[in-house]
């Protein structure tokens, strides 16, 4: 074989695997980089960030009311951003507390049920809330005296 046809060759086999190859960004790994998710499933919930701010709690009572005030409120600012005005083009359905719960051992969640009015559909919106639920506990943890 010639010189000139492994080039060519090798040149439409790079031009053919190319056109297989998956995509930038639309990956595991790219959505979980830049949170592309939307909060359909478990698999695609929107991963909140922790921005509670625990420094003025001194019960555990305020520590749980922190959590579930910035944690909710992200989710409503989400569903905002999202999905238009409250009140106006969405309403909270179903739960409006947030209850974290234990999903693969490891990972916290939160649902959020939204009802879209123009078209009267009902939507749950999945968060992740892992890192939020982690600082919490270890914020407890760090102050083992808060009652």
């Amino acid at each position: 074989m010639s010189l000139k046809l492994i080039i060519i060759l090798s040149l439409l086999f790079l031009t053919v695997q190319g056109a297989f190859a998956e995509q930038p960004g639309t990956g595991a790994f790219d959505k979980f980089i830049n949170n592309d998710t939307d909060g359909s499933s478990f698999q695609e919930a929107i991963a909140l960030p922790d921005i509670c701010d625990y420094s003025k709690c001194k019960t555990a009572v305020c520590l749980l009311e922190v959590f579930g005030q910035t944690v909710s409120s992200q989710e409503l600012k989400y569903a905002s951003d999202n999905y238009g005005q409250r009140g106006k083009d969405w309403e909270v359905s179903g739960f409006d507390e947030v209850n974290a719960y234990v999903f693969d051992g490891d990972k916290y969640y939160d649902d959020l049920g939204i009802e879209i009015m123009g078209t009267g559909k009902n939507k749950v919106l999945h968060f992740d809330v892992t890192a939020s639920v982690n600082a919490l506990r270890q914020w407890q943890f760090s102050k083992r005296n808060v009652p």
